[in-house]
């Protein structure tokens, strides 16, 4: 019985060693940390047909039948969960046009995202679950370059095949991709395995930072891949996860950096901020005792407020300041729509679809135009339907409001129209791209 024990001893012995040696491999121990960040998204749409049948009504009116106007569309991609209280990064064409978002977390915990924020030129896309636990997050390497030849890992969803992982390099930097009518100057390349479904999905490096969001591969060769840069993720992100837009706390205050030193690039007039007498060009050494070199972490660290509290900052001329926040008022997207462009119009609905005997799309159906606006001057005229206001998809006033606040005199918002025509007893559809310069 002795020699038996002795036997056993060394090959557990050897087991735990195999174990931990496997554990001191970098990529794996990566993949282990980072896995559970990275979510599984599925999402279904409406497809509008470009013309309706004559023959519907005959069947409605005769026979009961519903109208047949849209039909349902799966689309599978990959997402990036980038803060702990369930906001996920991921490609805006993953989610486009999308009526219903699921999420699946690596564990198999499912949820229904909201559409937070998308924009089209970047191909980035913000969304937001309410989990019951807090969440793994991963940290985006926005103030450190990639190296050409650093060993990069893809983790997603190609093809619908859950969490899987491919390994490569940095293949290049800063290149030109174009896709559509959309060209970016500085794109990531590697040849890390990216297949359909990848699209959304993390690159990561060694150290289980994001370094680029997986966009896109080129379909006539092998071991060429595209990733959206983690420099362009994080300032994106840093325009979405404001207070004013996620929290509607108001602050009023555009940060920047400067040389890695924190500073305010610009004061909203009347805000809490202003009142407080903060000045654009003020560097700002710690906020609520805290040091920020990332204006991101700096967001993150705003939106968890409450209005009502303060905020601690203390300057580098030796200032302390103090900012209370404030509920932030609402704005009126319609009034917005007016003054800058002259465009009153409403949201499009099924019954109003249906009476005015066109397809429905998610958008606004354009009421009146002001004479000499941009608007009018660009052609627009009652019943076209406006699907895209900068890039997004309409999806509720506040939403709208958010946006448009943003705009200047003088900007250049893109929009996208559908026009309806009718020829007998056909109706045709087809939609194009307007740019308007705001008032």
């Amino acid at each position: 019985m002795a020699l038996f024990g002795l036997v056993l001893v060394p090959v557990a012995h050897a087991a735990e060693s195999e174990t931990s040696e496997r554990w001191q491999d970098p990529v794996v121990s990566v993949v282990q940390r980072v896995l559970p960040a990275v979510v599984n998204i599925s999402t279904e749409r409406i497809v509008a047909r470009a013309f309706r049948d004559p023959f519907e009504d005959f069947w409605r009116q005769f026979w009961g039948q519903p109208p047949r106007e849209s039909e349902g569309a799966h689309s599978l991609g990959s997402g990036v969960i980038v803060d702990e209280e369930g906001w996920i990064v991921t490609n805006f064409h993953v989610t486009r046009r999308a009526s219903k978002i699921r999420i699946q977390l690596a564990d198999g915990t499912a949820y229904e995202a909201q559409f937070i924020s998308g924009d089209e030129r970047n191909d980035l896309a913000l969304l937001k679950i309410e989990p019951t636990n807090s969440l793994l997050a991963v940290e985006i390497a926005a103030e450190r370059e990639p190296m050409l030849g650093e060993t990069v890992i893809a983790v997603g969803n190609p093809f619908g095949l859950d969490h899987t992982v491919t390994r490569g390099i940095i293949s290049a930097k800063n290149r030109r991709y174009t896709a559509g009518d959309v060209t970016f100057e500085d794109i990531i390349q590697t040849d890390a395995a990216i297949n359909p479904g990848n699209s959304g999905g993390p690159l990561i490096n060694l150290r289980g930072e994001l370094v680029g969001i997986n966009m896109a591969i080129l379909s006539q060769a092998e071991g060429i891949g595209f990733a959206i840069p983690a420099r362009r993720v994080a300032q994106l992100l840093a325009t979405w996860l404001t207070p004013e837009k996620r929290a509607r706390l108001w602050f009023g205050v555009r940060w920047m950096l400067d040389d890695g030193r924190l500073r305010i690039a610009e004061v909203q007039a009347g805000s809490p901020a202003a009142r407080a007498k903060l000045e654009p060009g003020d560097e700002v050494m710690t906020v609520d005792g805290r040091e920020f070199r990332d204006v991101l972490r700096l967001q993150r660290h705003l939106i968890r407020k409450q209005a009502g509290e303060s905020v601690q900052l203390r300057l580098a001329d030796g200032r302390q300041v103090t900012v209370k926040l404030e509920t932030l008022p609402r704005l009126s997207a319609q009034e917005l729509l007016w003054s800058k462009f002259g465009i009153s119009a409403q949201p499009l609905t099924r019954d109003l679809a249906e009476a005015l005997g066109i397809s429905y799309v998610p958008g606004l159906l354009v009421a009146d135009v002001r004479r000499g606006s941009p608007a009018a001057e660009a052609g627009f005229r009652r019943g076209l339907v406006i699907t895209h206001i900068g890039g997004e998809e309409f999806q509720s006033w506040d939403r709208l409001g958010e946006l448009l606040a943003d705009v200047q005199r003088g900007d250049r918002v893109p929009m996208v129209v559908l026009v309806s025509e009718r020829r007998g007893n056909f109706l045709l559809q087809q939609t194009t791209s307007v740019t308007l310069v705001a008032e």
